[in-house]
């Protein structure tokens, strides 16, 4: 087991300290966020759209989490937690916000985000400790779960509205996001058989569907402008 003074969530690489890095592989594989950012950057501006104010948060939250989860993963101090969750979220509730305002407006963007977030939270408070029983980062599963009807429902719209090509930039997204979720779900559960786990496809993951997360609102916003 780990040292006692390590805080917050365990993984299988937790245990494999090298170079003064709490966890080698956790850590570095934190790059494919930074590139996620820079190629999110780089569809931007060859879109032809401006860097608006709301494609701008969500890059600035996009490196943030790839600076904040290095952190977290090479130091294991609590502030780098906060550093490396808190943005996170954040992205996800602010791309929400942008997606389904998109389709219904503010008003429905941020009420849609609203609910989101409170039927997460209650899923994770009433069902977590039970699921971290089996494993300890199942217990998250209640949030990733509504996220993801959450996002069935955002990608309907955006089909609807915006038509099928639209709407399968979002399908990626979203089976991307699910990808990762369920790699974080199960690292200590493989850690006989991959020894620094599952944990790092769940950077690669999010970070592609985070990337195809800007793309989809660039795209949503040059045909809402037509």
């Amino acid at each position: 087991m780990p040292p006692a003074q390590f805080q917050g969530p365990i993984y299988c690489d937790t245990q494999h300290m090298w170079l003064g890095i709490h966890e080698p592989v956790n850590t570095i594989t934190n790059a494919a966020i930074l590139i996620a950012a820079y190629f999110a950057y780089r569809h931007i501006k060859r879109s032809g759209l401006r860097l608006t104010p709301d494609l701008g948060v969500l890059l600035f939250l996009l490196v943030w989490v790839g600076i904040g989860s290095a952190l977290w993963h090479g130091l294991r101090t609590f502030w780098a937690l906060q550093l490396d969750w808190i943005p996170g979220v954040l992205f996800l509730l602010v791309l929400t916000v942008l997606w389904i305002r998109q389709l219904y407006g503010w008003a429905a963007g941020i009420g849609g985000m609203v609910v989101m977030a409170v039927v997460a939270m209650a899923g994770v408070g009433y069902f977590g400790h039970g699921l971290a029983a089996i494993t300890p980062n199942l217990r998250f599963a209640p949030m990733y779960l509504t996220v993801a009807v959450v996002g069935i429902g955002m990608v309907a719209g955006a089909w609807k509205k915006f038509g099928r090509d639209t709407a399968l930039i979002g399908i990626s997204a979203l089976a991307f996001g699910i990808g990762a979720a369920v790699a974080r779900s199960i690292d200590m559960v493989v850690c006989p058989v991959v020894p620094f786990g599952t944990h790092f496809l769940w950077h690669m993951g999010l970070s592609t569907a985070a990337c195809l997360g800007i793309v989809l609102m660039v795209r949503m916003k040059r045909q809402g402008a037509h």
